[in-house]
């Protein structure tokens, strides 16, 4: 009996299979997404140049539906290229993109890892020499944007770039790092590069564009309360507090203000759905945590697996075999260490300033130790081939109101300018002593 004749057909050609109907349905919800960006104005909630991303990114995806399969993702990477000289300076978008083709031809040298990856690095401090003194021939946006796309990414690529067989792939690289909403939003998620590979067409396109459209509603609607929080807030001024009820509602306010962050990260994740990258979500309804672990896990998701991918799991693995306990214990206060040093990095590169005060300090600091005193307790909760019981609903919700409270009493300290400020807040009932 003969063998039947091996299939060489892309299995992900089904998944791009057209359904006019629910392709007109996508582009009817797409609209009307623009539609709420462009009259409610979240552009100047987002950035100045977040309305032309978003309408570059959904009449691309009206194209680039209908784009055979193999030319797909080259369609995605020329629009983002190309869009990026219509929504920046010509010579921003220039410049960044040289400076992008520069780290891949380093990455492709024909040398060891180490090498390359001190020439990377190299070429990172000469841009943050550059970043730090200023040259006034180059334009003035292109400190930001160049900081926006590879600050954190080029950490990740330089990590898997050891474990890469082979040369690595131009065509990945620029899908990486060229992403087209990051050009409207400097403010954006560590995309992780292998998940983003493992995402693309992964799912029915039409699945993944259609969570992609609910993502980017949940994100208008967040920047939407954002708007209404920051601008209708009870307490404008903190000196104007003159009661209890006043400082609660100023501390819980300014604690939504993150509504901006996670609202932006929902909006321009969802948009990379419509070309097909079926990556997480970034946030999970970390305003409802009942732990501060729980909070870590489900609060800005990509910066947690960016630490655990290059910090907690090497310290971890390094420190296991002198006891479990101390090994995750370290490994999660060193986290929190590099993640405040790396906040500080990230303001620097995108205002220009070196942003060092006690408070900013302070809250990673006692935020980490939280974590930490959590953590253990609940190691030592664990008993082998037990299962927790699941807490009731009053119990749980008395969590989630104490982790709550708790987190807006630490944002206000780091949303303050100096703790003589922090604790003038806390300390209300002496305004007029």
């Amino acid at each position: 009996m003969s063998e039947p004749p091996a299939t060489t057909a892309d299995p992900r050609a089904a998944r791009c299979a057209p359904d006019p109907k629910r392709y007109a349905a996508l582009l009817a919800e797409l609209a009307a997404l623009f539609l709420v960006v462009k009259l409610f104005r979240l552009d100047g909630v987002v950035g100045t140049s977040f309305l032309r991303a978003c309408a570059l990114g959904f009449a691309g995806f009206a194209v680039h539906y209908w784009v055979p399969l193999r030319a797909k993702e080259w369609f995605t990477i020329a629009l983002s290229l190309g869009g990026a000289f219509w929504i920046l300076e010509p010579a921003t978008a220039a410049l960044v993109i040289g400076a992008g083709l520069l780290f891949f031809a380093i990455s492709a040298l024909p040398a060891p890892h180490a090498v390359r990856a001190a020439l990377i690095a190299a070429a990172g401090a000469a841009c943050t020499l550059g970043r730090a003194t200023g040259v006034s021939a180059l334009p003035a946006q292109l400190w930001a944007v160049l900081g926006s796309i590879f600050m954190f990414r080029l950490i990740v690529w330089t990590y898997d770039l050891r474990h890469m067989k082979g040369r690595p792939s131009l065509r990945e690289f620029l899908a990486y790092f060229f992403l087209l909403p990051n050009w409207g939003c400097l403010l954006f998620p560590v995309v992780d590069f292998h998940t983003q590979r493992r995402s693309y067409l992964a799912r029915d396109v039409h699945d993944v564009a259609q969570r992609g459209v609910q993502w980017m509603a949940r994100g208008a609607v967040q920047l939407l309360l954002y708007d209404f929080v920051y601008y209708r807030k009870p307490i404008g001024d903190p000196a104007d507090i003159d009661s209890f009820g006043m400082l609660f509602a100023f501390v819980v306010c300014t604690y939504l203000l993150y509504l901006r962050l996670s609202g932006t990260f929902h909006f321009v994740i969802g948009m990379l759905h419509l070309f097909g990258y079926d990556l997480p979500e970034t946030h999970r309804r970390y305003l409802l945590a009942s732990s501060l672990t729980d909070f870590w896990r489900r609060i800005n998701i990509y910066w947690k697996d960016f630490m655990v991918k290059l910090v907690w799991f090497p310290v971890y693995f390094r420190l296991r075999r002198r006891g479990e306990t101390a090994a995750q214990l370290v490994a999660t206060a060193i986290v929190f260490a590099v993640t405040w040093s790396l906040h500080v990095w990230q303001t620097f590169w995108l205002t220009g300033r070196l942003h060092l005060s006690g408070p900013d300090a302070a809250f990673w600091g006692v935020l980490g130790l939280l974590v930490m005193v959590n953590l253990l307790l609940e190691l030592r909760a664990r008993r082998p081939g037990v299962a927790a019981p699941a807490p009731r609903r009053g119990v749980r919700a008395l969590k989630v109101a104490g982790t709550f409270l708790l987190l807006a009493t630490l944002w206000s300290m780091w949303s303050s300018k100096s703790f003589d400020r922090w604790f003038d807040l806390l300390t209300w009932w002496r305004i007029g002593d």
